[in-house]
């Protein structure tokens, strides 16, 4: 019994988020999406952009509620650890971002973005890793539900 009111109540959380989070999703980048690449592509800009300058509402509007990520630690994180880790950028300026257009991957209603990610210096080393974001098309638009970040060690 204990169990199923846990889950039940957890349902509902889930549910009252999820509607609070759509409720301001009226913005441009979310606008006018198509099934193609240049709007995945259009996304992926737009949420490196709202992951770097903290804002979560964005982010709560593009990703499903059961989003899921492999960082590239290895650590495994959902949606409400990726809106803390985004949260801490709140207010941050966000310069140009000079960012490769991802390559995308589509197949009817999923699409994949992938690409490597600009070089960075951890411990004195050159790092870089491989990344992968997985969408989905719900309700007219695009979602992303998983993400994937593999670390290598470029020459």
């Amino acid at each position: 019994m204990i169990r199923q009111l846990r889950a039940l109540t957890f349902c509902v959380l889930v549910a009252v988020s999820a509607v609070g989070a759509k409720a301001d999703c009226a913005r441009p980048a979310l606008a006018d999406q198509k099934k193609d690449a240049a709007t995945i592509q259009k996304l992926e800009r737009a949420w490196s952009i709202a992951f770097l300058s903290g804002d979560t509402e964005f982010e709560a509007c593009l990703l499903t509620p059961d989003f899921l990520e492999i960082r590239r630690n290895g650590q495994i994180h959902h949606l409400d650890d990726e809106l803390a880790m985004a949260g801490k950028n709140k207010g941050k300026a966000v310069l140009d971002l000079n960012l490769p257009p991802s390559t995308v991957h589509m197949h009817g209603e999923v699409a994949v973005a992938y690409g490597v990610s600009p070089v960075k210096i951890v411990d004195g080393k050159k790092q870089q890793s491989y990344f992968a974001d997985y969408y989905v098309w719900e309700n007219g638009g695009w979602h992303a539900y998983f993400a994937q970040q593999t670390v290598f060690f470029p020459a």
